[in-house]
């Protein structure tokens, strides 16, 4: 089945008719395309990656130990 071309009216409207979830996906998944094209992007995604890997990471327990210090100070 082929899918026609939408024009930006129509992307707009679809757009607007969306729920708040919705357009907040569909925002999330533009920002993905936008980064998958951005070689900058990729290149230090790649990188982190790879420390990652090398065993530079925070455990659960550093990470939720974090988000209760970062809550207690209202952020």
């Amino acid at each position: 089945m082929m899918v026609g071309i939408m024009s930006v009216a129509e992307i707009k409207a679809t757009i607007d008719s969306m729920t708040d979830e919705e357009r907040f996906l569909a925002a999330a998944y533009l920002q993905h395309q936008a980064n998958e094209r951005d070689a900058a992007y990729v290149t230090l995604l790649t990188a982190r990656m790879e420390a990652m890997d090398h065993g530079n990471k925070v455990s659960w327990e550093d990470a939720l130990h974090m988000h209760e210090m970062m809550e207690q100070k209202g952020m």
